[in-house]
């Protein structure tokens, strides 16, 4: 389908009814204009019918395997459980529909293998992740400023993104380790595809620690160290106890910059900064116009859907991997309290 402008619209379905539904597709497409939302699907239809008249979607449906047979669909968002997101994405790319999958994609590397074959078929519609950071241009740039070198070498990051859960994660899938609960799994992939892009995954040592003390056996607060050929280390702490905070901390020869708060953009258009975090120097080294990453989100699968920006799928695997030896080293050096 086309509009006025002769560009092409994309017509999406939305499998579940999840509340990341809302923010991450349906007010979204309110300002993407290469989108429409036309369908939505949930077991529970209620929950589907209630979404369709809010945000005026013409088709809702109990079925999503009946919103997959939908002929004038381009693509869909997946916004089910953790534990399904494989499965249904692997049956919407045979139904020939493009997927933008919520994260994770995958939980482990058996699923991640399941998605590599359907997608080594030259045929297979496009597939992304709904990892939303990665779609700021604010990483780029930092990378640019690591790239320079004009603060020195850079020899330590730290990170810290904690969300403290009280009782709201209690029954939902952050409590069930077998639907990828916990706060490592639900927030570190966040850590990692940052690293991926400032620096890469190719990290000589990996050190990782948890009492898994939350629900489920599911670990609450989740600490994590790469160390780099280079000297370089990068920390991370992942927590559902801890007061909020989403921040990265680099420390350069001559100077420290920060990302604090980068989450802010998933709540609306609000800027990011770069500062500098010296004693004697708090200033801003670039500041970035108000965005809304979901937002950059859907117009960057727009563009997958396109053929104008690359997959990036083996940078999905790789994080993956990553990320499940990094559970795996936490789980040898658990900590017990």
């Amino acid at each position: 389908m086309k509009n006025g402008c002769d560009r092409p619209v994309y017509k999406l379905g939305i499998l579940g009814s999840s509340n990341i539904a809302v923010p991450a597709i349906l007010e979204p497409a309110r300002f993407v204009e290469k989108v429409q939302i036309t369908a939505i699907a949930n077991r529970t239809l209620v929950k589907a019918a209630k979404l369709a008249e809010a945000y005026q979607i013409p088709y809702v449906t109990g079925s999503l395997e009946e919103l997959l047979e939908l002929g004038d669909l381009d693509g869909v968002y997946i916004a089910l459980s953790n534990e399904l997101h494989t499965e249904w994405a692997i049956r919407a790319l045979n139904a020939g529909k493009h997927v933008l999958v919520e994260k994770p994609m995958c939980l482990h590397a058996q699923e991640a293998e399941r998605l590599r074959l359907v997608k080594d078929s030259s045929a297979a519609p496009k597939l992304a992740e709904g990892l939303m950071i990665a779609y700021h241009p604010w990483q780029q740039a930092l990378k640019s400023i690591v790239g320079s070198g004009q603060f020195g070498p850079l020899h330590r990051i730290r990170t810290r993104i904690s969300v403290p859960a009280k009782d709201r994660y209690a029954g939902n899938y952050r409590s069930v380790k077998a639907k990828g609960g916990g706060a490592f799994t639900d927030l570190g992939c966040y850590w990692l595809q940052f690293l991926q892009t400032l620096v890469g995954l190719q990290p000589s040592e990996i050190k990782a620690q948890s009492a898994f003390d939350g629900p489920d056996g599911c670990d609450w607060t989740f600490q994590a160290a790469l160390q780099y050929k280079n000297g370089l280390e990068a920390e991370c702490l992942t927590s559902f106890e801890l007061p909020f905070r989403a921040s990265h901390t680099l420390y350069f020869g001559q100077t420290v910059l920060t990302v604090p708060d980068f989450f802010r953009p998933v709540k609306g258009f609000y800027k990011i900064k770069i500062r500098h975090d010296l004693p004697d120097n708090r200033s801003t080294l670039c500041e970035f116009e108000p965005m809304n990453y979901y937002v950059n989100q859907l117009n960057a699968f727009a563009e997958i859907m396109s053929g104008q920006r690359a997959e990036m799928l083996e940078a999905t695997w790789e994080r993956l991997n990553i990320q499940s030896l990094i559970m795996a080293e936490a789980q040898q050096h658990r900590v017990y309290l």
